[in-house]
């Protein structure tokens, strides 16, 4: 059964690009920020 070995892939890759995405968004929205507070304690 190829097609349900397919299906079980298909759903671990977006699993994992969902977990990756609820992950890393806020830690880049974080570090956004505090490459901005940097920036203005520079000038």
């Amino acid at each position: 059964m190829p097609h349900m070995t397919h299906n079980y892939m298909l759903g671990l890759v977006a699993l994992i690009l969902s977990f990756a995405v609820t992950f890393y968004a806020p830690l880049a929205y974080f570090w956004f920020k505090f490459r901005q507070q940097q920036r203005k304690q520079n000038k």
